[in-house]
């Protein structure tokens, strides 16, 4: 009698992978107008930060793509990560639609006069209209997110 060979159906659990990947993450909203070069400039001059476009990086939605510049901060291992939330009409994260950008910072935890600088600095920078936080559970399509 031969044995029959087990199916094993690996299935990957999306959720539990955004989860993993939100829990130590902060997330800025920003409204402003400037193209995304200006803007990463102003962000490199205010914070002595060197921001680049990440191509690797890119959101590809459809055939949109939306730019992502990253900057890592070794010493403190944080990660910093500013996505373009607009391509001409469309959104990276269509229910969003009143941001430019999104300012995601990873390895964060317990770090919040870290983010208060950050919040109070980019209130001052010219160009720049309003921040607020954003609640990565609220978003539709958070998954655009993930590097």
């Amino acid at each position: 009698m031969a044995l029959k060979p087990i199916s094993k159906k690996l299935i990957l659990d999306n959720a539990a992978l955004e989860e993993e990947f939100f829990e130590d993450v902060k997330l800025t909203g920003i409204v402003c107008p400037l193209e995304s070069y200006h803007f990463i400039w102003k962000i490199n001059q205010a914070f002595n930060f060197n921001f680049e476009r990440n191509h690797g990086y890119e959101v590809h939605v459809g055939d949109l793509f939306f730019p992502v510049y990253s900057y890592i901060e070794e010493e403190k291992n944080i990660e910093h990560y500013i996505y373009s939330n607009r391509n001409k009409t469309h959104f990276l994260l269509p229910d969003m639609k009143n941001i430019d950008f999104v300012w995601l910072i990873k390895g964060i935890q317990y770090q919040t006069p870290y983010i208060d600088l950050i919040n109070e600095t980019l209130k001052k920078l010219a160009g720049i209209v309003y921040i607020f936080d954003i609640n990565s559970d609220k978003l539709q399509q958070r998954q655009h997110l993930i590097l």
